[in-house]
């Protein structure tokens, strides 16, 4: 089954995430999320709530009122929040972050860079075969109209 984000169906990597995400919450395997597991969760993840408004949240969920939230009631709340799309002004940020020289392009020794510092390693053709997959215009390096069109693509 796959489920409506803003109008759109979620593909089967968007579910196999939400699935993992669920799991995490289910602490006790049993197929729902009870009030104390989400409150767990939520304290886990730094979301300090009370037993009120850990109630309202649950009861918000629980569509079918039966007491614990299963994984489509899950997925119905969570998937537009989980896969939300970027704003142009995020979409922005990320790409100033791999301009170094502020050209208003990433060429392939900014990629290279920014992927070496997260530990991956890419021979110069590798590099120019992942520029080749996003360059619309052939030019040899990514506008930000390109990188936004991979970020909208991607997510």
């Amino acid at each position: 089954m796959s489920y409506n984000n803003n109008g759109r169906k979620l593909n089967m990597n968007q579910l196999q995430e939400l699935r993992q995400a669920f799991d995490l919450f289910d602490s006790d395997r049993s197929g729902g999320i009870s009030i104390i597991e989400l409150k767990q969760a939520l304290s886990a993840l730094g979301v300090s709530i009370n037993d009120q408004e850990a109630r309202q949240m649950f009861l918000a969920i629980d569509a079918d009122k039966n007491g614990r939230i299963e994984f489509n009631e899950f997925a119905e709340i969570v998937a537009d929040f989980y896969f939300k799309k970027h704003s142009r002004a995020e979409i922005l940020e990320a790409f100033r972050r791999f301009d170094h020289n502020r050209d208003g392009f990433i060429e392939a020794d900014e990629l290279q860079n920014i992927l070496s510092q997260l530990g991956r390693s890419f021979s110069k053709d590798e590099i120019r075969l992942m520029i080749e997959k996003v360059d619309r215009d052939g030019n040899g390096k990514i506008s930000v109209e390109e990188f936004a069109a991979l970020i909208e693509r991607e997510c």
